[in-house]
C-alpha cells in the first residue's frame, strides 16, 4: 500500500494552537509549549500509523525493536539491554519479543552466559519487514522535513534537546 500524495501536497494555511484546540483563554507559555509538543507528536504518531505501521500490522513499539536489532550485534541482544534503547521507554520488552517471536521476526534463546536472560536476533523475515517499513518510513518522514529548512531544523533539534536534557533531570 503505498503513501497516499494528495495527503502530503504543500499546504499553505496554519492553524493556531488554541484555535486547532478550541481553547478561547489564553494560555501559560509553557502550557502552549507542552500542548504543541503532543499534537505534533499525535499528528506524526497518526501518520505513521495510518501510512506505515498499519499496513504491515506492526506497532511503533515493535518496529523500533526490529531496527535496534537489525542494527545490532549479530548474536543480537539481551532482553533488558534492548529497553534502553527504545524509544518509549517504559515498553514491555519481553512481550513485544513474544509478539514478534510469534510472527517469526525474532527469535528468542536462553543466554548462554546469563541464565535468567534471553537473548533476542531478528531473522531474515524480520529483516525483510523492517525494510518494507523503513522505505515507507522514510517517505513519510521527508515529508515531515520539508516544511523546515537546515536552520530551522537545527534550531529545532537543539531546543527539543534542551527540553529533553531538562526533563531527564526531573524523571532522573
Amino acid at each position: 500500500m503505498g503513501v497516499s500524495t494528495s495527503f502530503f501536497e504543500v499546504h499553505t494555511w496554519t492553524m493556531h494552537l488554541r484555535e486547532e484546540l478550541k481553547i478561547s483563554k489564553a494560555l501559560e507559555p509553557g502550557h502552549e509549549v507542552a500542548l504543541a509538543l503532543l499534537l505534533t507528536r499525535e499528528y506524526v504518531a497518526r501518520l505513521q500509523d495510518e501510512y506505515v505501521f498499519g499496513p504491515t500490522k506492526l506497532s511503533d513499539q515493535q518496529y523500533n525493536l526490529l531496527r535496534i536489532l537489525k542494527g545490532g550485534p549479530k548474536d543480537g541482544y539481551l532482553i533488558k539491554d534492548l529497553r534502553c534503547r527504545m524509544i518509549y521507554r517504559f515498553a514491555d520488552v519481553p512481550r513485544l519479543v513474544n509478539r514478534l517471536a510469534l510472527q517469526k521476526l525474532v527469535t528468542r534463546t536462553p543466554c548462554p552466559h546469563d541464565k535468567r536472560g534471553s537473548m533476542v536476533k531478528i531473522t531474515d523475515k524480520g529483516i525483510a519487514l523492517e525494510a518494507k517499513v523503513h522505505e515507507k518510513l522514510d517517505a513519510l518522514i521527508a515529508r515531515v522535513d520539508r516544511c523546515l529548512n537546515a536552520a530551522e531544523r537545527e534550531q529545532l533539534l537543539m531546543l527539543l534537546e534542551r527540553l529533553r536534557d531538562d526533563y531527564r533531570e526531573l524523571l532522573a
